[in-house]
């Protein structure tokens, strides 16, 4: 019997391996990996609630895939996007931010804020840089000494795997992008920590309530991607039309419009059939 396709790159999927307890240590390695943070910085790694701090019941509700707290109190959060909304800069900003400033309570001093660290794996090119890996932190802009170390933000964009410049990274990119179980294990063969990775999405697979859970989130996300494409292809043939119909009102031959809107020769005098009728 065929198992279900576990993808790495479904938030859900990613949040029941890497946001588990008994999967502590699989989140330090794909940490270490990511931020080059020695592993036994790591060591005391723990895992926090998925909800950031609203300051009201007016405020954004912001659920994150996995969030964790070092023993020097530095926060990380990794968050996996597959959807392209085109706004993941100031989304992974805010979400810095409510980290950064959750950390004060009544009575506390400036100088107890730790640093915080943003992760995004994204299953499409978002940065203008060529590497997959790119980090972002708050430097002088004249001298390019940092202002502060709190400020951390990754991007990790897995359609650049092989630009990445980091054999353990792009092995890690290359697991998030399998698209098959074969695919998968062959890229997590030799090694222990990507092999565990491998087998705990197989043990996600034949639990039938996980399963159904992520095959819900993956028909979403589907479902979500068509709405945009729709949406996308009506707004460039509304803007076919109305160029066509001031072609059309300029006397341009049928043949003209058509090479020059892709409009096909039905649909023009369809146009012009409703834009000139008595």
């Amino acid at each position: 019997m065929d198992i279900y396709f576990i993808k790495l790159t479904i938030d859900l999927a990613f949040k029941f391996i890497f946001g588990e307890e008994k999967n502590i240590e699989l989140l330090k390695a794909l940490l270490c990996d990511i931020t080059k943070l020695p592993i036994e910085y790591l060591e005391g790694l723990g895992f926090m609630g998925e909800e950031l701090h609203r300051d009201s019941l007016t405020d954004h509700k912001t659920i994150v895939d996995v969030r964790a707290v070092l023993t020097d109190k530095t926060q990380i959060e990794v968050e996996m996007q597959v959807q392209n909304h085109h706004d993941m800069d100031k989304r992974s900003l805010y979400i810095w931010s409510k980290m950064y400033s959750a950390q004060m309570h009544k009575n506390d001093k400036y100088s107890d804020l730790a640093k915080c660290i943003c992760i995004n794996i994204t299953a499409f090119d978002f940065t203008k840089e060529e590497d997959g890996h790119s980090k972002y932190v708050v430097k002088n802009d004249k001298t390019n000494d940092r202002f502060m170390d709190d400020l951390e933000i990754h991007f990790v964009e897995l359609p650049k795997r092989e630009k990445v410049g980091d054999n353990r990274l792009q092995k890690w990119m290359e697991l998030f992008s399998s698209n098959s179980w074969e695919e998968m294990a062959k890229v997590a063969e030799g090694d222990d920590i990507m092999r565990q990775v491998y087998e705990q999405a197989r043990e996600i697979a034949m639990n039938e309530t996980k399963r159904i859970e992520i095959e819900n989130r993956e028909r979403w996300i589907i479902d979500q991607n068509s709405i945009k494409d729709y949406a996308l292809k009506q707004g460039k043939l509304e803007g076919k039309l109305e160029t066509a119909k001031a072609m059309l009102a300029d006397g341009l031959d049928i043949k003209k419009i058509i090479l020059y809107t892709g409009l096909t020769n039905e649909e023009i005098n369809n146009l012009r059939e409703s834009t000139y009728k008595v």
